[in-house]
């Protein structure tokens, strides 16, 4: 028997959107969360694309799937295949444009999902998140999350400090994601120092967390190589996808990738000396040790 989904998702796309304007954003929202097995959740920054691509690729290899860039990046509206469960990949609440206060402390709604959740170090991403507000907020419009924009026309220190997306609120965002892992039904954590030093490793371990545990050697490796830095700079500067996932700002500037560094440590490159002392006190004193970033004051 043909589902009423089967159905819709073979109508033109522009009847889907024409039919998707009707139903109110909170259906949408509820039904798309429903629908969600996994979720791929990261504070901004932290290497999500990276991720989604190498996990995306895995997934077209070893069921032979067309590499469509729905597929290549995780696109939650779409089932990828039978075997593999529906990912939704999100930020979760928006905590980039939120105070500490703001963000939301109950994550009850992930019960009965699994999720996987993808961290970097507080301090490399604050400066790589400085950088897309400055270098590439614009591309998203005047009025991208509700009324906050996310383009900052600041300095760093400034937007260390701001209140909305600052350096506390990616504490407390790590924070509340360490104290209700137990929330979702499989939680597994993924450090983008890890992926840096063990990709292969790292990614075998995803795959196995989506319950995809016969994935070639082969496979892997090609995945990798796929995610790898140097790969998705060239596929940026090429203009390889359609849309603004991974897309440059102004192709002359290199800061202005979305592939900019990529640099384990890199806040060295551009904190004071003062300013890393106030950041490590900061963490020593706040974070988590879930997430095993030791400082040593």
């Amino acid at each position: 028997m043909i589902s009423y989904r089967s159905l819709y998702d073979r109508l033109p796309r522009q009847v889907r959107i024409r039919i998707r304007s009707f139903v109110p954003k909170s259906t949408r929202r509820w039904y798309a969360h429903r629908d969600t097995d996994v979720y791929l959740i990261s504070y901004p920054k932290c290497g999500r694309s990276w991720l989604r691509l190498m996990t995306g690729k895995a997934i077209s290899l070893h069921y032979s799937l067309p590499e469509e860039e729905k597929t290549l990046f995780l696109d939650g509206r779409k089932k990828l295949h039978p075997e593999v469960p529906k990912i939704s990949v999100v930020h979760d609440d928006r905590p980039m444009l939120k105070t500490p206060a703001e963000l939301e402390t109950n994550k009850d709604k992930f019960r009965g999902k699994k999720v996987i959740f993808l961290v970097r170090d507080p301090r490399d991403v604050i400066v790589s998140s400085y950088f897309e507000a400055v270098k590439r907020g614009q591309m998203f419009g005047k009025n991208p999350y509700q009324t906050r924009e996310a383009h900052f026309d600041g300095n760093l220190s400034e937007f260390i400090d701001r209140q909305h997306g600052g350096f506390d609120t990616i504490l407390k965002f790590y924070n509340i994601w360490a104290e209700n892992r137990s929330v979702p039904e499989g939680f597994l954590l993924v450090r983008y120092e890890d992926l840096k030093q063990d990709a292969n490793g790292e990614l075998e371990r995803v795959l196995e967390f989506l319950g995809l545990e016969n994935v070639s050697d082969e496979t892997i490796d090609e995945a990798v190589y796929f995610g790898s830095f140097e790969n998705m700079h060239r596929l940026e500067e090429n203009g390889r996808f359609k849309s603004g996932i991974l897309k440059p700002a102004d192709k002359e500037d290199m800061d202005s990738y979305k592939t900019r560094k990529g640099k384990i440590g890199g806040y060295q490159d551009y904190l004071t000396e003062d300013e890393i002392r106030r950041l490590n006190a900061k963490m020593h004193q706040t974070l988590n040790s879930y997430y095993g970033y030791s400082i040593v004051l």
